[in-house]
């Protein structure tokens, strides 16, 4: 009994494959004493044989072809059965170089006796080879113990793999879910940050919002369209700090506001003595972008002789600075933004089609302030609270019939306006005063009040309403054809409707 308990407690001490193995080896060395034994386990690809052990107190290793029938152990593994040598020169195949080797100094009269250790699928996973003369093999073919001592290792062996697989099935799981997680709260953080930076609660601004955290997740040029003023650098610089590049510069240069004999120098930069008054070397833009974002403002100004440049740039990021004599190359992710009718000029031939296509992969259209006066409110209050963390002084809420009037208001310059004139109200306004319209100087306060507000029309002109409906749709889409120059395509984007709507409203409404 007490050997018994010894024997079940060694046992449950093989934690791994690789104890287990070493458990058994040591129970045949010190139980059954053979003059040599071997442990041939089946890798996971299933093609060869891990073999280990000892020969004459030497210990063994060396790996076996599965199916490489040039040593013994090959044909007990597919037959699935023992098999006993008398004699490793009689019988027993052992053409192997490195098997015969191993087998140098047993002497004539030393034989074999190898075992499958079949799992509990019946499938052999190892194979028990035992090295010593005739009659000793013999006595442990005949007897119980080895049979029942290869059973208990294929057994356990059974519940240390079943347990490896439960606990990579729970470790994959653990990993699973920590990815769940922290992608949930990337992207809890990201929505936090576009709600904080690009305000607004209409349709237009949510939408634009998942647009700006879409387009961050992957590498494709983005073309941001929108009025002067409308917050397109906002709208690339989220992209920017929304994506994985975020901790990496972001590069942005206005090609409107450079001349255009200066222009490849910025961009490209350019070595001493390229020209006059080089007197040392200039770091480009596209370099200074390497691993970040570069994004060219009003790309629709870009000189014609730059267009060209520029695209074998977003083809191959590589660029040659002024007066240098290699290529460089830059990582960086494009985004640009402009105003123009970028496909009306590429009908025209102002702009490069091929250059068009390269920066449209991505289009992004940021909706006018007019269109989304629901916003109007919540901007007063960011550019207000804005001001007076800036200049640490304390301003009053924004009076109603203010506000009033700057809902009503058509903002030409969009959200650039508006933040303007609240600064300049802001600084006209004493601590802690109510902000009124009166505080506008009067060149301002002329302007604001020229567009007759939406919401003053008491509308008693109107004595059919559906006609009345159908009227002011069909300006609206007049007046976002002419923006446009006929494209229905960005009508129907910018009015975020299908282009088999839009359509179908044109032929209805009679719209050209």
């Amino acid at each position: 009994m007490e050997q018994a308990l010894e024997f079940a407690l060694s046992l449950t001490r093989a934690r791994d494959e690789q104890a287990l193995g070493d458990w058994l080896l040591a129970t045949l060395k010190k139980g059954w004493q053979p003059q040599g034994a071997l442990l041939a386990m089946v890798d996971v690809s299933g093609r060869e044989l891990a073999c280990r052990g000892w020969m004459r107190e030497q210990q063994v290793e060396l790996t076996l072809g599965v199916d490489d029938f040039s040593h013994p152990l090959a044909f007990v593994l597919h037959k699935g059965q023992a098999r006993s040598w008398d004699s490793l020169y009689g019988g027993a195949r052992i053409e192997h170089p490195h098997f015969r080797t191993m087998l140098a100094n047993f002497c004539q009269h030393c034989g074999l006796h190898a075992v499958p250790l079949q799992g509990q699928d019946g499938k052999t996973v190892a194979v028990l080879a035992l090295f010593d003369i005739a009659p000793q093999l013999q006595r442990w073919s005949e007897g119980d113990e080895l049979g029942l001592l290869t059973r208990v290792f294929a057994g356990q062996l059974d519940l240390i793999r079943d347990l490896g697989r439960s606990r990579r099935g729970e470790s994959a799981l653990r990993d699973s879910l920590r990815q769940i997680k922290g992608e949930g709260e990337l992207r809890r953080q990201q929505d936090a940050l576009l709600a904080s930076q690009f305000i607004g609660q209409s349709g237009a601004v949510r939408r634009l919002r998942e647009q700006i955290g879409q387009a961050a997740g992957h590498r494709l040029s983005v073309l941001v369209q929108g009025e002067t003023g409308s917050g397109k650098e906002v709208v690339a610089r989220l992209i920017h700090q929304c994506s994985d590049r975020a901790d990496q510069p972001f590069i942005a240069i206005n090609c409107a506001a450079i001349p255009e004999n200066l222009i490849e120098s910025e961009l490209f930069g350019y070595q001493k003595g390229a020209f006059s008054g080089a007197q040392s070397n200039k770091l480009g833009l596209v370099a200074q972008a390497n691993g970040g974002t570069l994004f060219l403002d009003e790309v629709g100004d870009m000189p014609q002789t730059m267009q060209a440049k520029l695209l074998r740039v977003l083809e191959t990021r590589s660029f040659r600075p002024l007066g240098g004599e290699k290529e460089l190359h830059s990582d960086f992710r494009l985004v640009a933004a402009t105003h123009q009718p970028l496909e009306q000029h590429v009908e025209e031939g102002r702009f490069r089609q091929d250059l068009y296509h390269r920066l449209c992969q991505c289009l992004l259209m940021v909706t006018p302030l007019r269109e989304r006066p629901d916003d109007v409110h919540l901007l007063c209050e960011h550019f207000i609270a804005q001001f007076a963390a800036q200049e640490g002084k304390p301003v009053g809420p924004l009076q109603r019939s203010f506000l009033k009037q700057l809902v009503g208001y058509d903002f030409p310059g969009n959200v650039r306006e508006l933040k303007n004139l609240l600064e300049v109200a802001c600084v006209h306004t004493q601590s802690g005063q109510e902000i009124r319209l009166e505080a506008l100087p009067a060149e301002l306060k002329a302007r604001v009040c020229s567009e007759p507000g939406r919401q003053h029309d008491d509308f008693y002109h109107i004595r059919d309403l559906r006609q009345a409906m159908q009227q002011y749709e069909a300006s609206v889409i007049e007046a976002r054809l002419r923006h446009f120059r006929g494209n229905r395509m960005l009508v129907a984007q910018s009015l975020n409707i299908p282009k088999r709507t839009l359509d179908h409203k044109c032929q209805k409404l009679e719209v050209n």
